[in-house]
């Protein structure tokens, strides 16, 4: 996949916990998905629009990573980002895709440097084994919402 195609698997960091040492480069390969590292000012500025933006675009996953409780230096970011995750998760669940296609990491900034990278490489690979989204489920559940709208039944 080149770099100008749609990532298979976004990942959102929050620029506050990761130790500077600890910088990703900004896409890579990954058991033959493209990752694209995407870094915010908090984790707690993540709307869920943007998380369902990167399905949309026709990625297959993504990752939010964040201060672990307690730690973040905007006061509550993490527990937003949380809030925002789980409101996607549900959504991708009622239309038939696999909630764990969205992962939250805490990563701290005193972490060592090297710690960052395996745990985001195994989200990665969690979520390439849960393969591609298949068409079917989102056609289905295009179908069940505009058989449920159709003014006057």
């Amino acid at each position: 996949m080149t770099p100008s195609a749609s990532p298979d698997i976004v990942v959102y960091i929050c620029c506050n916990c990761i130790a500077k040492e600890a910088r990703l480069p900004r896409q890579w390969q990954e058991n033959g998905a493209h990752v694209l590292v995407r870094e915010m000012p908090c984790s707690g500025k993540m709307d869920a629009r943007y998380l369902l933006h990167a399905f949309e675009g026709g990625s297959r996953g993504l990752c939010v990573v964040a201060c672990p409780k307690g730690e973040c230096r905007l006061a509550q970011g993490n527990y937003r980002a949380e809030i925002r995750v789980g409101v996607v998760r549900r959504l991708l669940a009622e239309i038939g895709v696999e909630a764990e296609r969205v992962e939250l990491l805490h990563v701290s900034p005193n972490d060592p440097p090297d710690r960052l990278e395996p745990v985001l490489r195994d989200a990665v690979r969690r979520i390439c084994s849960l393969g591609a989204i298949t068409p079917s489920a989102l056609n289905s559940a295009g179908k069940a919402d505009s058989a449920g709208s159709a003014p006057g039944g």
